[in-house]
């Protein structure tokens, strides 16, 4: 797979930026969480299957992250903010796994007819229930403007896994260098329509929604590190109950908005 292959930004809270460097910043480590509240949304169940530090099909030569990175430029005050509890934001429970997930895994992308034809995307390995936590989406958190874009050599405005995580505080999140699996998904624009699997003891395989996302980045509060965390989740089964999750076997879709390939357009017009 290509580690820079090139991604993406979400319509919602999500942000544009882009990619290229191989320094990390040093890590601060999380303050003690808070008392937290009921978690507000239904969250997958997942035990890990081995003993494996990194995912199956991850790049060796990536830094592989079970919990966020800090930028050097992140200030005290928004390191705050991001620790402040925010009671309306989805829980990330403290029983889900830090490391390896179970239940997606980074497959390489053969589909000459898949527009990430020969890098990776991310898959389900059993079925997905709708309004899910899959995993958190993790990287670098970085200021989201000014001069703490730069770090050292590294420029964050040319990344294409760099995300909004909180707005008010200014602060982002960059996948580029260093991530976790939530990195190889995949916009659904272009991807070949495939039916899911049959299920077994059920006549006919679970019907879905073609040519549409089947996932989507939220702001959560993650139990295990007491801060707010970017992070993907399958999408609701929504009012006419179409959406019944992601079945076995079946790609992890999100829409990285209409932003982020109007972007790309004009890049591309710009080196013509």
């Amino acid at each position: 797979m290509s580690e820079t292959r090139k991604r993406k930004h979400p319509a919602n809270e999500s942000s544009i930026k882009r990619t290229k460097s191989s320094k990390m910043p040093k890590e601060t480590p999380p303050s003690k969480p808070p008392s937290q509240p009921t978690p507000s949304q239904p969250t997958l169940s997942t035990t890990p299957s081995n003993d494996d530090p990194f995912p199956v099909n991850w790049p060796k030569s990536l830094p592989y992250l079970t919990t966020p990175a800090y930028s050097p430029q992140i200030t005290p005050s928004q390191l705050s903010l991001l620790r402040t509890l925010d009671p309306d934001l989805p829980t990330i429970p403290g029983s889900f796994p830090l490391g390896p997930a179970p239940h997606v895994k980074i497959t390489p992308i053969t589909d000459p007819k898949h527009p990430a034809h020969g890098q990776s995307g991310l898959f389900a390995t059993q079925h997905l229930p709708p309004d899910t936590l899959i995993l958190p989406y993790l990287g670098h958190y970085h200021p989201g403007s000014g001069p703490g874009l730069q770090d050292e050599d590294y420029d964050y405005t040319k990344s294409d896994y760099d995300l909004w995580l909180d707005r008010d505080a200014d602060v982002a999140v960059d996948a580029a260098r260093a991530g976790n699996e939530a990195r190889f998904v995949n916009d659904y624009r272009g991807i070949p329509f495939t039916p899911p699997e049959p299920v077994p003891g059920q006549k006919k395989p679970p019907k879905q929604q073609k040519g549409k996302p089947n996932a989507e980045f939220k702001v959560a509060w993650d139990e295990r590190t007491g801060q707010k965390v970017m992070s993907v989740w399958v999408l609701p089964r929504g009012k006419k109950g179409l959406n019944t999750g992601i079945e076995r076997g079946e790609e992890v879709m999100v829409s990285y908005g209409r932003g982020f390939w109007e972007g790309r357009k004009q890049e591309r017009e710009g080196e013509n």
